[in-house]
């Protein structure tokens, strides 16, 4: 849940990004956008898509692995300035980008991101 707050913080906190989405810091969404398409292009949703053991010792996990998925939706295909932000903003909290992908769903031309951090896992013992 805390990266979960980073992240939507460091979106929704940046005026430069926000100032290219429809409804600014609104126009944000975890884990699904809602199904209402007349105003909300451009838009982001964020998710965590896994978080998995990367070290381990004595029996005990000593740090993991968590990936975060941000979709840009668009009607239009433009999401590169979008896509700009969201990088530089991602890196700066931590995060490395793993991959992105464009994607076409129901008229949506989507740019889908995957970034990855490494987290301590004090948390859990």
């Amino acid at each position: 849940m805390v990266l979960e707050t980073r992240v939507y913080a460091g979106l929704s906190g940046d005026t430069a990004l926000t100032a290219l989405l429809a409804n600014g810091a609104d126009s944000i969404f975890h884990l699904q956008a809602p199904s209402d398409k007349i105003t909300r292009y451009p838009a982001l949703v964020y998710k965590p898509i896994s978080d998995v053991p990367a070290l381990a010792g004595d029996d005990v996990e000593l740090t993991h692995r968590v990936t975060f998925r941000i979709h840009i939706l668009t009607r239009d295909g433009q999401y590169g300035a979008i896509y700009r932000h969201v990088n530089r903003i991602m890196q700066g909290i931590g995060f490395a980008r793993v991959q992105a992908m464009p994607y076409v769903e129901n008229g949506e031309k989507i740019l889908i991101i995957d970034y990855r951090i490494g987290v301590s896992a004090e948390w859990q013992q």
